[in-house]
């Protein structure tokens, strides 16, 4: 007796029933029971009922595979393979091995074989050609008919039509003697009289066994340059076009032979032409029409025009520009000049060269001042100097020994000179050092001639004590 059917509401209280058995189960043992069948290895669950796959694994169980990325037509065993069916090859096994079984790409009974992933060969029957043998030949091409004789394409055959007298495979094969006329187109038959048979002598135009074929010797086309073709019976003549010459018209006539170009113009040779490049002033189509490079009125606004060896020059006025004068020159503004500020590698470029030329000026005065005391070290006394009746020079110098003075700038005014009057040594005063070194200018007085006379200050060299000096009155 066969079961009674379960209804649809009690197949859902079932599995809820189940499911409450495995949540309750899975609370007591301490871990959550995952849904039935789900892979214990490549599975796992958080909650009970649930089935988690690791990574390289899916499906409901988590039983399938994972296939590697982009394999087409292959399987797995282990995630990330690639195992190629039956007839491919690859990495994602998308490559046909068997291109031949799949696709089927010879035609008209034509054998395939693979030779590769995803390329075959294809082996033809008699009568077909190309790479998928589409093409049937055409045994007819060859004309393998002979002696005037037609032929008509069979598939994989040809079959010739003999004419009266020919019979074969190819109409090769005579049956005929000079009796029964067999030379066509005015053809003479001589018997051969060893071996049988005839032979036929053609007429001009004519060829063939049988001077069934009339000479075509314009089908070679042999004329160049566009030449016309002509035969005429025993040649072909050519008809060349203007400019042309030859027996094939290969030869292109040399227009300038004749020197056509006049006053120093160059000839320039073209195809039953020529062109004449004139000199300056000549014009026309052979050079010979005086022509003024300024006759046309090339420059604009006033400008005057000059003839030149090369054409036509403009002498533009003031404002205007351009080989024919054409452009006007726009005067700057006052105040475009300042509109835009000086940029700041000009200015830096400025500080730089007005920096360098204070540092050169700088260094010249250092070496002349360094090159000056250098030289006043070599004449100079150990004495110190003083200014006496507001004297401007400080610098001493030497006369003759053992004299020694200071230029007074300011007696320089007076013209006249006074004479000169001894100095005794008691006028002088000695320093802390026991030596005689100057006067005072208190004894100006009684060394001059005048009381308003002014007195250079007077010096003695140390170890010149006992001498007497002279002092010049101004």
């Amino acid at each position: 007796m066969a079961p009674a059917a379960v209804s649809e509401p009690m197949k859902r209280k079932r599995v809820q029933s189940a499911s409450a058995l495995v949540h309750i189960a899975g609370s007591r043992l301490g871990s959550a029971i995952c849904l039935p069948g789900c892979s214990e290895s490549h599975g796992f669950c958080e909650v009970p009922g649930e089935c988690k796959c690791r990574m390289g694994w899916q499906g409901r169980l988590c039983d399938e595979c994972v296939r590697y990325p982009g394999c087409l037509h292959g399987s797995c065993s282990q995630p990330f393979e690639c195992t190629c069916q039956e007839g491919w090859g690859g990495l994602f096994c998308n490559q046909d091995l068997n291109y031949c079984t799949n696709h089927k790409p010879c035609r008209n009974g034509a054998s395939c074989t693979n030779t590769g992933q995803g390329s075959y060969s294809c082996n033809c029957r008699p009568g077909f050609t190309g790479t998928n043998c589409e093409i049937e030949s055409n045994e007819c091409a060859s004309n393998p008919c002979r002696n005037g004789g037609s032929c008509n394409d069979l598939e994989n055959d040809y079959k010739c039509v003999c004419p009266r007298g020919f019979y074969g495979k190819n109409c090769d094969i005579s049956a005929m003697t000079c009796a029964d006329g067999p030379c066509f187109n005015g053809g003479t038959c001589v018997e051969k009289s060893i071996v049988g048979g005839y032979v036929c002598r053609c007429p001009v135009n004519y060829h063939g066994s049988n001077c069934e074929k009339k000479i075509d010797r314009c089908t070679n086309n042999p004329c160049l340059n566009g030449g016309h073709c002509l035969d005429v019976g025993r040649n072909a003549i050519c008809k060349c076009r203007q400019g042309f010459t030859g027996a094939r018209c290969e030869i292109n006539i040399d227009d300038c032979a004749s020197n056509p170009c006049a006053n120093g113009g160059t000839c320039v040779d073209s195809i039953n032409t020529y062109t004449c490049s004139c000199t300056l002033g000549y014009g026309g189509k052979d050079c010979t029409q005086r022509v003024d490079a300024c006759s046309s009125r090339p420059c604009l606004n006033g400008a005057t025009c000059y003839t030149h060896f090369s054409g036509h020059v403009c002498q533009c006025p003031m404002g205007y520009m351009g080989s024919r004068c054409e452009f006007r020159v726009q005067e700057p503004t006052s105040a475009s000049y300042y509109a835009d500020p000086p940029s700041n590698v000009a200015l830096a470029a400025c500080l730089g060269v007005i920096t360098f030329c204070l540092l050169a000026c700088g260094l010249v005065l250092l070496m002349r001042s360094i090159k000056k005391g250098l030289k006043d070290q070599k004449g100079i006394v150990t004495n110190d100097l003083e200014h006496k009746n507001n004297l401007k020079e400080k610098e001493p110098f030497l006369i003759s020994p053992p004299h020694f003075k200071m230029p007074n700038q300011d007696c320089l005014r007076e013209k006249s000179r006074s004479k000169q009057k001894l100095l005794p040594t008691s006028d002088m005063e000695e320093d802390r050092d026991g030596r005689r070194t100057k006067t005072d200018s208190r004894n100006c007085n009684a060394l001059g001639k005048h009381q308003d006379a002014l007195c250079h200050s007077i010096y003695l060299l140390p170890g010149s004590s006992e001498q007497c000096v002279f002092a010049t009155e101004v």
